[in-house]
């Protein structure tokens, strides 16, 4: 038997009001609004699209993160959707509310919302900037991986790691000399988790200027998830005995890391006798 408080036995307006309230991360207001995306019905959408009308930031926000999975994993009223999505993106001035509507549309992976999504891309505003990233990044177009290369060196940080995960992993199947260049500069950057995006990759398009840094990275002193995953995509034979002497060092790690390693080195082949 659910609980009163479970989304399930709620009516639509408390479940409303408590997305409404507490910061943007508020666990209590995420659970509501994971309720309303599994109800999924046509008074849902119907709340939703009254609130992108709001004239408090906070409750086009919310409209906004309902219409973004509104039906879960059987996505509803699609059209209807992208329409008021794209249109808010068109009027929207608060930069939250705008990263908000990139990350809702690349739920959505909606094709009218490239132009305002490339609009997007040069907001004044990090958050801005970082939702319109999210967006392009599952868009299957030439304008999409140009402006993804773009914001791959952003000045912002979390503006730079989604569009070179966007172009790296999630188009995946793209592959041009400008994308790939583009990969090959952030292996230079500062934060590691970038320069990782940015050799998963190049491994995946069996780029050789990946070769010597996944090198380096399964030798250096905090060695990540992605090198893992770049030396299997690469497949170097020379990669075998650094994955192997991984193994031996032993000492704490991550379960999924020693898990992950495992199944790397299995790609290799036997060990030798």
């Amino acid at each position: 038997m659910n609980h009163p408080e479970h989304g399930e036995a709620r009516s639509l307006e408390e479940l409303i009001q408590v997305a409404l309230e507490g910061d943007e991360e508020d666990a209590r207001a995420w659970e509501a609004i994971r309720a309303l995306h599994a109800r999924g019905t046509r008074d849902v959408l119907d709340a939703a699209l009254g609130l992108l009308g709001s004239s408090s930031a906070k409750a086009r926000g919310r409209g906004v993160d309902i219409l973004g999975q509104l039906g879960a994993g059987n996505p509803v009223f699609q059209t209807e959707r992208g329409d008021a999505l794209v249109d808010l993106l068109r009027r929207e001035r608060e930069p939250e509310v705008l990263l908000s509507a990139g990350v809702a549309l690349s739920h959505l992976v909606e094709p009218r919302a490239l132009a305002v999504l490339v609009a997007l891309a040069g907001h004044p505003s990090a958050e801005a900037r970082y939702g319109a990233a999210h967006g392009l990044a599952v868009l299957d177009a030439p304008e999409a991986v140009e402006v993804l290369i773009r914001l791959s060196a952003d000045e912002d940080r979390d503006v730079r790691d989604w569009a070179t995960f966007g172009l790296g992993t999630l188009m995946e199947a793209r592959d041009t000399p400008e994308l790939r260049d583009a990969l090959v500069a952030r292996l230079g950057d500062e934060d590691p988790e970038i320069v990782g995006e940015a050799l998963v990759g190049l491994a995946t398009r069996k780029d050789a200027r990946a070769v010597e840094p996944v090198r380096a990275a399964l030798r250096g002193e905090r060695v990540m998830v992605y090198a893992l995953e770049a030396a299997a995509a690469l497949g170097d034979p020379s990669f075998h005995p650094l994955l192997l002497a991984l193994r031996d060092v032993g000492g704490p790690a991550e379960g999924y890391f020693r898990s992950a390693l495992e199944e790397v080195i299995s790609r290799f082949g036997q060990e030798p006798a």
